[in-house]
């Protein structure tokens, strides 16, 4: 069996994790005819999982998932014109839009999540080392 490097260097395995995206999207792509869907992006698809169950600010959403606010805007007006969400303005805030998934969005993202569950336990296993990934650059934007 060969053994990895153990390189400290981050960008070796970000070039996997954006390998992984690619397939991760033609994965999806089967799940997204279904919908209806196939014009939304992969970007778009994990804005709109992101968003999560019921109803929240937009400003929420983006600063929880350290969204540029134009890409924001262009996931959200995507995803309203394929009917995957709603979106409406705060009566509390006028300044902020409050965005939930339609039941379409929501069957969508049901599939997809029903697709993409793992049975194996790696995913477990991962998630601290992808947690301190993006915590080490998270820290070096911070400073």
């Amino acid at each position: 069996m060969t053994q990895r490097s153990r390189s400290k260097d981050w960008s070796k395995f970000l070039v996997v994790v954006d390998r992984i995206m690619r397939v991760y999207s033609e994965f999806n792509a089967s799940i997204l005819v279904k919908h209806e869907a196939e014009s939304i992006s992969l970007g778009n698809i994990f804005f709109l999982i992101s968003i999560g169950e019921g109803e929240h600010k937009v400003s929420d959403i983006v600063r929880r998932g350290r969204y540029i606010g134009s890409n924001a805007t262009y996931a959200i007006k995507a995803l309203l014109a394929s009917g995957l969400i709603t979106r409406r303005q705060d009566a509390n805030d006028r300044r902020n839009a409050l965005i939930s998934w339609t039941t379409e969005g929501a069957a969508l993202v049901k599939d997809i999540e029903i697709s993409s569950t793992d049975t194996t336990g790696y995913c477990r296993e991962s998630w601290e080392i992808l947690e301190a990934l993006e915590n080490h650059f998270a820290r070096r934007v911070a400073a």
